[in-house]
């Protein structure tokens, strides 16, 4: 991406370079700066806090059942009880 906003800055227009530098510049700064030191500096300060959910956000969030897991157990649930009745 940095590559590509580069390009813009060696047309003529003044308005497609001034845009092309400010974002490969924006693009630099969050590569290197902020993904490749402040994330993983942080992370490591919190260690596991870092993935803990708040109590109030985990209610709020739905519940994605996105494998299928819950169905499952319902099926099984479901042909144990038939099993058992007949």
């Amino acid at each position: 991406m940095v590559s590509v906003f580069s390009g813009f800055i060696f047309t003529d227009d003044i308005m497609i370079k001034q845009i092309g530098f400010a974002l490969a510049i924006g693009i630099l700064i969050d590569a290197f700066l902020i993904r490749m030191i402040f994330v993983p500096a942080v992370m490591s300060m919190f260690g596991d806090k870092v993935w803990l959910l708040p109590k109030w956000l985990d209610k709020l969030l739905p519940n994605l059942d996105i494998e299928g897991e819950k169905l499952i157990q319902e099926l099984e649930k479901d042909s144990k009880l038939k099993k058992k009745n007949g």
